[in-house]
């Protein structure tokens, strides 16, 4: 299949680590790894996110980690889709989980954990920003498949396009409710830091 020109070869123009941090957008190869880097990335986070809240043992806290995830997840789709809006949001949601974070627990450990996150996280709405507005050369260029073998496929390849058409609306309406909850959330630990709660 090689000699006829019929591989699926990766044809990206970044390694994975500058790709993480620094990416860059020349080709179909680059949009598509990008969209599944950054897709990997929310996945990740969402699990990551519901696995700790397990340890607490606090149906609370499990119950907003599953909420929380649902969220990455389906935010996760839209950056596999291209939708820089949605690799924004992501952001914004983690950005304020770890203030909240550190105003509850101070520096611990976990909390320069979350900063790189927030870093890797940062670098994923330029990567979905360059990918969604990559335009390719003619309709007839070259393109990346996209597999339906495995569940790591539909994952990643099958379910965001189906998905995402009809998930965003509810993606966007359930987290900006997140986010405005989260603030309220900070202004509450914040007040009662200051001991504005108490007088």
């Amino acid at each position: 299949m090689q000699t006829l020109g019929l591989s699926d070869e990766p044809k990206r123009t970044d390694g994975w680590l500058k790709s993480i941090f620094w990416p860059t957008v020349e080709n179909a190869w680059d949009v598509d790894y990008l969209g599944q880097q950054g897709f990997w990335i929310c996945f990740v986070i969402a699990a990551v996110t519901f696995a700790f809240s397990l340890l607490t043992g606090n149906i609370l806290y499990i119950a907003i980690a599953i909420f929380t995830g649902l969220i990455f997840w389906v935010g996760g789709m839209g950056v596999r889709e291209k939708s820089w809006i949605a690799a924004a949001i992501i952001f914004a949601c983690f950005l304020l989980d770890t203030l909240v974070t550190i105003l509850q627990t101070g520096l611990m450990p976990i909390v320069f954990i979350r900063i790189f996150l927030l870093g890797v996280l940062l670098t994923n709405i330029r990567a979905t920003f360059l990918a969604s507005e990559w335009k390719p050369a003619g309709e007839d260029e070259d393109r990346p498949t996209r597999f339906n073998e495995g569940l790591k496929d539909k994952l990643v390849d099958v379910w965001p396009p189906k998905l995402w058409r009809v998930l965003q609306i509810p993606f966007y309406g359930f987290s900006i409710l997140w986010v405005l909850l989260s603030l309220l959330g900070l202004v509450f630990i914040l007040m009662a830091r200051l001991g504005v709660l108490h007088k």
